[in-house]
């Protein structure tokens, strides 16, 4: 594409499209919205886990309708899907101002996990995925930065609501933002595939891109979803993802609720706490990124799942000590739980990619949804039960030593086959 005399990559006017979405979209309901739940709480009298109950319900819904939407990916173009997804979200945050009761808070989070699940993580990261091979790493690292740039900066946002204890002027503005954000920006012209408007993945010209058009498949891709289902592979990469959802969604949706009523963060200071939590993710997934572009990524996953344990390790020992800490443990989780979500869909795309890839990936996103769904129901009822989070952190730092093993199993069988086939 010429601008002005300058070829400039068509592929980064997608990615800028994809990234709008996702980052309002994300930024927004996974990220955003649990700061309500203490005034909520308050206001309605719901308990720890009524008010995130919602939150899994959401991510278990959205887990069945990831499985359609990976299809559709396969085979038709992402823009009226996720222009559709735009405008069920805002329908939701609607909503949202005017409920009274926990059954429609409910309805409310089954119109996010349909909206999220069209213009979501797998409609993005499929183009994306299309439209870039040998900088893959780099721009997924991009992409997935756009959500924690939302959940830095859409607090900031409504703090000043939030600050005066007046939700529902706060929800008024994200549901503004929403439609600016995630219905306007549909009118990119986003394309499926570099090869409907004559480019090539990452722009490359003569030897590159057939060295390009090579890459685009991953280490087992091309092949079917029941000859990948026969995969160890499969599994163990499965087995991981869905734990270590687990723990990056049980935490994000709990986290206000712990550090507000346990530890007595203030509202103001809440929302600074979750501003520098994702403006680390946002470094996270952009390093991670572009580390996977030059070193191996199953290596570079391992280093993320590690940042993401001592991440946990410091929440589980932050009573008490300071709101310094509690800053600590913003910076050192941002990062790692960022890292982590980066290098899962790497990883995925690493082994997967080719002509089945939007469906292996709706799997995947299937099973990690329900995982995470999982994750926040588990961590709600512990709290509960148990009157403290405290068990439930042990058992997501123990969760992540396993899915360390898991991935030590993954790169082994990948590093077998890449040398099997040379």
């Amino acid at each position: 594409m010429n601008v002005f005399g300058f070829r400039i990559f068509y592929g980064w006017f997608v990615l800028g499209g994809v990234f709008t979405m996702y980052a309002v979209s994300n930024g927004i309901s996974n990220f955003t919205l649990p700061l309500f739940y203490p005034y909520l709480m308050d206001e309605f009298g719901w308990n720890q886990a009524e008010v995130t109950r919602p939150a899994a319900i959401k991510f278990a819904f959205a887990s069945i309708y990831n499985l359609t939407i990976g299809y559709l990916m396969d085979r038709y173009a992402p823009r009226p899907i996720m222009a559709m997804g735009g405008l069920v979200m805002v329908t939701g945050l609607i909503s949202y101002i005017f409920m009274t009761e926990l059954w429609h808070f409910t309805v409310i989070y089954l119109f996010f996990a349909m909206g999220l699940s069209m213009c979501g993580l797998i409609p993005c990261m499929v183009t994306t995925g299309r439209w870039f091979t040998k900088f893959r790493g780099r721009a997924v690292g991009i992409l997935l930065m756009a959500s924690s740039f939302g959940g830095a900066v859409i607090p900031l946002i409504i703090k000043g609501s939030l600050v005066e204890g007046d939700w529902r002027e706060a929800m008024s503005t994200l549901a503004v933002l929403g439609f600016m954000f995630m219905v306007l920006p549909v009118l990119w012209p986003v394309k499926a595939r570099p090869s409907d408007i004559g480019e090539t993945p990452d722009g490359l010209t003569g030897d590159e891109a057939a060295a390009a058009e090579n890459e685009q498949l991953g280490i087992v891709g091309n092949i079917s979803v029941p000859e990948a289902a026969r995969m160890p592979v499969f599994y163990l990469l499965l087995a991981a993802t869905g734990i270590l959802w687990f723990c990056i969604t049980g935490v994000i949706q709990h986290q206000a609720i712990y550090l507000g009523q346990d530890q007595g963060v203030s509202g103001g200071d809440m929302a600074t706490v979750f501003s520098l939590f994702f403006f680390c993710s946002v470094f996270g997934k952009f390093i991670f990124g572009y580390f996977s572009d030059r070193f191996a990524k199953g290596h570079i996953m391992l280093l993320a799942i590690i940042n993401l344990t001592i991440g946990l390790a410091i929440l589980r020992f932050v009573d008490g000590l300071g709101i310094e800490m509690i800053y600590l443990y913003a910076v050192v989780y941002g990062i790692g739980f960022s890292g982590t979500f980066t290098m899962i869909q790497l990883m995925v795309a690493e082994l997967f990619m080719g002509s089945t890839y939007g469906r292996i990936l709706g799997i995947y996103v299937f099973v990690d949804t329900l995982a995470a769904s999982l994750g926040i129901f588990v961590l709600g009822q512990i709290r509960v039960a148990a009157g403290s989070y405290v068990p439930g952190i042990d058992l997501m730092i123990a969760l992540a030593l396993v899915a360390t093993v898991c991935v030590l199993a993954v790169n082994r069988i990948a590093a077998q086959r890449v040398t099997a086939a040379a």
